[in-house]
Parts: C-alpha cells; sequence; structure tokens
C-alpha cells in the first residue's frame, strides 16, 4: 500500500517561475471576490490562509501558505513560521531548519540514535531530523508534536532517499509544509516495529548512529513518534479542515486570501451545507475518468499546483514544448469535465473545469501567480519505491479549489456527515 506523502509537483512551479521569468518581488494585486461560497468571518476555529508570490526572492505559482508558530516544549521561546504550504495530500509539519531561530529537541529511538526521515514525493524528497514542538496555529495548540525539521546538516542523505533534493528554502520555494490530510500520520502502521500483516517498511524513517555517511539506518518508529497531522489532536474541531478560497478570474490574480476552517460540523460555520460527499479508500483515494476512459485512482491535494490528469494522449489535449512540457498547451481553452464517485462506486458526480494553454496564460497575466486553470498529464513518480502505482491519476490540485469549500475529513474522527475518511465540496 502506498503510504508516502501524496504526489506533490512543486517542481513545477519552479519550473514556470524559472522559464517564464516572473518577477520576483511581491505585487500589490487585489484579491479575488468571494461568489457563491463566502469566507467564514474570524472565529477561533479558522485562520487565514493566502496564496502569493512566496518566499521573498522567489516566486511560487498556486502555492496555498499559511503561518505557524513553533515553541520549545514546556517554554516561552516561540517563534511564527511564514509561508509554510498547506497541502491536504500529505500529513505532518516539515519545516525548513534554515527557517528556525529556536532549538526544537530532537527524537531519539531506545537506542538512543537521533530519528530522521525522508519525506518522499513524485517531485524529490525532503531530509533531516524528527524534533518535537509545542504548536499553534490562530487559537488551535498541540503539545510535543512530532515535526521533520528539513535539514542535512548533520546527518548525509541515506542512499534510499532519493529524487531530487528540496532541502533548501531555493527549491522548495517555502519555509515548510503542513500536511492535514486524511491520515494522522504519515506513514501509519506500515512504519510500526510490528506492522499487520501484508504491510511493508517504505523506508520513511530513520535512525542515525553518527553523523558519518553510512550511518543513518532505515528503522520502524511507534505510532506516537511519527510525523504527525495535528489537526486530530487539537482538543476541538479535530475531525478535519474546509479550505475557502474565493474564484480567480480566468486570467488569474495576484493574490488570494481564503480561510482555513477547523472542524466539520462541529459548530455554526463549518457545517456540511450543499457540499457533495465522496467517500474515500482507507489510503485516500476516489475513482475519477473522463469521457469514456476507464476509472482510475484521484485524490484532491491543495500542495498540488495544477489539475494533473491522464496523458496527452489520453486526454486528446498536447503539451507544451519543453521545457513546459509537464503542463497542457491546448490552443485555446478547453473546458472538461470529469467524472468522480467513491472507491466503492458511489457518490458519482461531474466536475467541470478548464485547461488553458499555460505559455500564453501566464505570458499574458503580469504578475499573477493565482490560476484556476493550470493543468498537466499525470505522470510516473520519481522517488520512492511505494507509490509505483500511480502511472495514470487525477490529481485535483489547487485550481479546483478556487471559488470552492473543500472539506477533508480524517481517518477515525467521527463527524455528523458520517463515517470518516472523505471529501466534500
Amino acid at each position: 500500500l502506498p503510504v508516502a506523502p501524496w504526489p506533490w509537483p512543486w517542481l513545477l512551479s519552479c519550473c514556470l517561475a524559472f522559464v517564464l521569468g516572473l518577477a520576483c518581488s511581491a505585487g500589490g494585486g487585489k484579491a479575488s471576490s468571494a461568489g457563491l461560497h463566502p469566507i467564514a468571518a474570524p472565529a477561533d476555529n479558522v485562520v487565514q490562509v493566502h496564496v502569493d508570490f512566496g518566499l521573498d526572492d522567489s516566486v511560487y505559482i498556486n502555492g496555498l501558505f499559511a503561518t505557524v508558530t513553533l515553541c520549545v516544549p514546556g517554554t516561552d521561546q516561540c517563534q511564527d513560521v511564514e509561508h509554510v504550504l498547506v497541502d491536504t495530500g500529505s500529513s505532518g509539519l516539515r519545516v525548513m531548519g534554515s527557517a528556525l531561530r529556536v532549538k526544537l529537541p530532537t527524537l531519539t529511538n531506545d537506542q538512543g540514535g537521533t530519528l530522521a526521515a525522508c519525506g518522499q514525493f513524485v517531485g524529490g524528497f525532503t531530509w533531516g531530523p524528527m524534533a518535537t514542538a509545542d504548536f499553534r496555529m490562530g487559537t488551535k495548540s498541540v503539545a510535543n508534536l512530532a515535526v521533520h525539521i528539513i535539514d542535512k546538516t548533520n546527518f548525509p542523505v541515506p542512499a534510499d532517499c532519493t529524487g531530487f533534493d528540496a532541502g533548501d528554502p531555493e527549491s522548495l520555494r517555502a519555509n515548510g509544509i503542513l500536511g492535514i490530510g486524511m491520515q494522522r500520520q504519515d506513514c501509519g502502521v506500515a512504519c510500526t516495529p510490528e506492522p499487520p500483516r501484508g504491510y511493508k517498511n517504505p523506508k520513511i524513517y530513520y535512525a542515525c548512529a553518527s553523523s558519518q555517511e553510512g550511518e543513518c539506518t532505515a528503522t520502524t518508529v511507534p505510532l506516537a513518534k511519527q510525523l504527525a497531522n495535528p489537526v486530530p489532536l487539537f482538543a476541538q474541531d479535530n475531525n478535519g479542515t474546509i479550505i475557502q478560497l474565493p474564484p480567480v478570474p480566468d486570467q488569474g490574480a495576484e493574490r488570494v486570501e481564503g480561510a482555513l476552517v477547523f472542524g466539520i460540523g462541529t459548530r455554526d460555520n463549518n457545517g456540511r451545507g450543499d457540499a457533495h460527499v465522496i467517500r474515500l479508500d482507507e489510503i485516500g483515494l476516489f475513482q475519477s475518468r473522463y469521457k469514456s476512459e476507464d476509472w482510475t485512482d484521484a485524490f484532491i491535494d491543495s500542495g498540488s499546483n495544477g489539475m494533473y490528469f491522464l496523458d496527452s494522449e489520453t486526454a486528446k489535449i498536447p503539451t507544451c514544448d519543453e521545457p513546459l512540457e509537464d503542463f497542457y498547451c491546448p490552443s485555446s481553452t478547453k473546458n472538461v469535465t470529469a467524472e468522480a464517485q467513491s472507491t466503492y462506486g458511489l457518490d458519482a458526480i461531474s466536475i467541470r473545469f478548464s485547461v488553458a494553454n499555460v505559455l500564453a496564460l501566464v505570458r499574458s497575466s503580469g504578475n499573477n501567480v493565482a490560476f484556476n486553470n493550470l493543468a498537466g498529464p499525470s505522470a510516473a513518480p520519481q522517488s520512492g519505491s511505494d507509490t509505483s502505482s500511480f502511472l495514470s491519476y487525477f490529481d485535483y490540485g489547487l485550481p479546483f479549489f478556487y471559488g470552492r469549500n473543500v472539506y477533508t475529513s480524517i481517518e477515525d474522527q467521527p463527524t455528523p456527515i458520517g463515517a470518516t475518511p472523505f471529501v466534500a465540496f
């Protein structure tokens, strides 16, 4: 079973920025206005999220960011970390070591070795030690949260941790990743000392005996020390999240303001409303198809900067020329209708979106970085041995979120809507 974080093509955002020569200073554009789904008013279960240029001297296309506060456990030594990518396609907080001013205590195994983690995504990997922090986001908090510090300073990257190295701000173009997906931990039972039958250790966690080459070896880790999704650990509003973003114009926007709402059906501001519910399987997938093609695996992922589906031949949409061959470039904007249903054949619904010519779109849109019509073919993974089944899939990335309220429930957390996990929109 795939247990690594879901595919997250942040590399494509970097590629677009580099090739198209977008300005690297933040613009002052207006946020788009809300439509049928208004943004939640300030409340103790609501925090602000936004799409903007990203870190200084860089540009991130369709990056959804928030601010988190980390403290040395049990102290008032705290720090706000801005421009952390909000990702419904993974679980747990990964923070860039170079962005930290506070020294967080590292986690160790029973033999005293430092625990480290290799977070593997389609585009590359993040490597560094595991640590604990008192976590805050708005009024929500978690004491002694297990987090992953992205830092290669003390422990060399092991041979099994492969792909593009995203271990610096210039590559990641963010100060971290906040995974608020449907899983409680980034790995779960597959990484524990006694996994259930049929589960294979995906080599996410390592025990490092020293800083010498080859001294970090793959290990197992109990659930309590695994990278943890903070949301189910909240005292209240802990069964899921809602991301609320307004629609954006066809030519995009420089900045978009939205809300991250904690809890589903726990109070007046996070009810189901008219959202359509799609049940997920045990690893967070549903099914989707385009035209008369076969049903294929699908997921909703705010950490992906585009809508990634099928391949050019199957979708009958041409890709761009190199080096933007990872995006679709139709001669004119193409309106697409896909179908989605639960893995169990229930809850069928049509999903409509647009596919623009990426090169023409970005070149004609000034300093805009928020686009609802950015799309490309899905591709085979470049790293990680346990995501090899994703040869063709539907990745409903951030463009899907504009103009919608998108619900992500968390496994084993009860909701008034029914059994989890599910997504709704």
